[in-house]
């Protein structure tokens, strides 16, 4: 759930306005690994009392996103590359069984929608929009899943995803938009091998189209070095 498509009058609680608004800053990095997270500032910015947000929190540290430290403060996590690799291997796992699924038994509505997404995906890249792109990279995927009545799935292997999502963001933002292209070219082929029914093209593409999500990890980690944890990368 996004941020600007949360509001406090609307459905959605205080908690999850607080959680949206902090997610979305961390995994675009407005909020860099390591930055403080002071509950009065954002109470002041959100105007929302301190309950919601400590919620909030509570809910972002389950997901490693955040690090509270007793008597010290409360930090936005350092990104974790062991994280990072466990979390492409299941992701990699499960999305390789889905994908053969999808092969089989995904609806014509579904590939219409998938299409548009490719659509928006492309506006995002002309327009070098970073947080977009990404948004509709994870939507390309989310609808498949949700095409096959798996949305719980997909809803599980999001909420592991944030360490994973950040170093996609990194490969964004520290590339010109045209090197986006290579994603956006691995999605359209994702697409036209569900259309045609081709399991075996449709597995080879996610394999490597997974695999690269975090290519230049080790790059990132020695440009980078106070974004992460100091430990080996098991890749």
């Amino acid at each position: 759930m996004k941020y600007n498509q949360v509001r406090k009058n609307d459905r959605g609680t205080r908690r999850e306005f607080v959680y949206s608004y902090l997610y979305e800053k961390i995994i675009d990095l407005s909020l860099k690994p390591g930055t403080p997270v002071s509950e009065s500032e954002i109470g002041a910015v959100l105007s929302v009392s301190r309950t919601p947000i400590r919620e909030a929190l509570m809910q972002l540290a389950k997901e490693d996103l955040i690090d509270v430290k007793p008597q010290i403060g409360t930090f936005v996590s350092l990104i974790d590359p062991k994280q990072i690799e466990e979390s492409r291997f299941m992701r990699k796992a499960v999305e390789l069984a889905v994908i053969r699924e999808a092969t089989k038994n995904l609806t014509s509505e579904t590939l219409y929608k998938l299409e548009k997404c490719l659509t928006l995906q492309e506006i995002a890249l002309r327009e070098e929009n970073p947080k977009e792109f990404l948004a509709y990279d994870d939507e390309f995927h989310e609808l498949i899943y949700k095409g096959l009545g798996m949305d719980r799935i997909w809803q599980g292997i999001n909420q592991l995803n944030g360490q994973y999502k950040r170093v996609r963001m990194l490969r964004l933002i520290t590339t010109k938009a045209s090197e986006w292209i290579a994603i956006l070219d691995e999605h359209r082929a994702i697409f036209h091998a569900l259309q045609n029914k081709d399991v075996v093209a449709t597995e080879e593409i996610v394999n490597e189209h997974i695999t690269k999500g975090i290519a230049h990890l080790y790059e990132f980690k020695r440009e980078q070095p106070e974004y992460f944890k100091k430990e080996h990368i098991l890749i």
